[in-house]
């Protein structure tokens, strides 16, 4: 039942990537007590301002307590009432106000009952359990039913269950449950000292986060064997062996398949997941590859090579300055008539998804204009050969010429 997680820019730990709010809940499974013991004492143990902990909790199961349950659904929103119906449990969560050893405003209250909620869901999800929090509800109403004291702030209600069928929900919510997940940068939501500076996290750890949370196989960008575009230029050029960079290596399979050609292998990635994924990958084929954790915008690659084959890391560099430190790069690694074959995104490629560099000819030849020949650029797909409905990319064939601008 859990969605894909996406745009995500760090690791983090995989119950809070797979964490989300389902409102498909399973009627007939009924937590068992243990479970929600198990819950509600993560919650006991969150942190609080002077310890004071001021979160209440009434729980309302449907198979021990029908009666509540019944009351606690009465006093939703109507729409939280369409799907809220299937949960079994039903968790009220109240903050009290005031310190209890002086009586004076706990301005906190709600922030630490919210930290304690979200504990309960975290180890509810540790348990295979579902959740999903409500702020949508009659506070009057629920204070009236449960007998609440007045003077406690109503914060939220919890639906606590096991994942149900997404395809028997009401139709007004499919759109919403099957939707990709999606959050707001960090750039947006962090500063870095001083308001007017956004921070920045690290290109790597986003790529990081990724290959810890996929397998290979489910990569969008994964092909089991040489790209064809790959193959056939290493055909026509008359390329069979000499020193080799996979920029961006990922799961592996293409600096194998190189090293199964005859080729000296270097691999490189941002990301020490995918270095290891090459790594275990070439031991497996019995294969010989030097693989190094390295950035290109950074790199600390010196080896000159003969062929650099980067499918799908230029892309992902939009802007000016980035793209000329890959281009000073890549003319240091490369040796003069070095071939670069080079797959991104094209510009005919509409879809969101995917990087945000999307390049023509006309492109390429402007970029790579002091130090490279575009020998051929054409048409291609990002995918596996037969699939044609795999976004549209563009394969360039890019000598290193002996001089630059700045040498002549």
């Amino acid at each position: 039942m859990t969605q894909q997680r996406m745009n995500v820019q760090a690791p983090i730990e995989r119950i809070l990537a797979e964490r989300w709010s389902t409102r498909a809940f399973d009627p007939q499974r009924q937590v068992s007590h243990e479970q929600l013991a198990t819950c509600l004492e993560a919650a006991r143990w969150a942190p609080s301002c002077f310890g004071a902990e001021p979160w209440r909790y009434v729980v309302a199961d449907r198979f021990t307590d029908a009666a509540a349950w019944q009351q606690v659904v009465a006093g939703l929103a109507a729409k939280n009432q369409l799907w809220a119906k299937s949960a079994p449990v039903l968790i009220v969560a109240v903050a009290d106000p005031l310190f209890a050893h002086n009586g004076s405003e706990n301005r906190w209250a709600e922030y630490d009952a919210g930290q304690a909620t979200i504990c309960l869901c975290l180890q509810a999800e540790a348990l295979g359990l579902a959740t999903h929090q409500m702020g949508g509800f009659d506070p009057a109403l629920l204070k009236t039913a449960l007998g609440i004291p007045d003077a406690l702030h109503l914060m939220s209600v919890t639906a606590l269950g096991y994942a149900g069928d997404m395809a028997l929900l009401d139709e007004s919510f499919q759109a919403a449950e099957n939707a990709a997940r999606t959050r707001k940068p960090l750039s947006d939501i962090v500063r870095s000292g001083h308001w007017e500076r956004s921070f920045q996290p690290p290109a790597a750890a986003g790529w990081e986060a990724r290959y810890q949370e996929s397998s290979v196989e489910s990569l969008p960008w994964f092909h089991a064997t040489l790209d064809a575009d790959i193959r056939q230029a290493l055909e026509a050029l008359g390329l069979r062996e000499g020193a080799a960079l996979d920029l961006g290596c990922g799961p592996g399979t293409q600096a194998v398949a190189l090293a199964k050609q005859g080729f000296s292998v270097t691999a490189s990635d941002v990301s020490w997941t995918a270095v290891e994924t090459t790594r275990k990958l070439a031991a497996a084929d019995d294969v010989q590859i030097a693989c190094h954790v390295d950035d290109i915008l950074n790199s600390h690659l010196a080896t000159p090579f003969d062929l650099i084959v980067d499918r799908g890391v230029f892309h992902c560099f939009p802007d000016d300055c980035d793209q000329q430190t890959y281009l000073t790069t890549i003319r240091r690694l490369l040796k003069p008539a070095g071939m670069l074959l080079l797959k991104c995104f094209h510009k005919d490629e509409t879809s969101e998804m995917g990087p945000p560099g999307r390049y023509d000819e006309a492109d390429i030849r402007g970029l790579f204009a002091d130090g490279f020949e575009l020998v051929e650029a054409r048409e291609s797909r990002f995918g596996p050969d037969d699939a044609a409905d795999a976004p549209k990319a563009l394969f360039c064939i890019i000598r290193r010429t002996r001089e630059t601008q700045g040498s002549r």
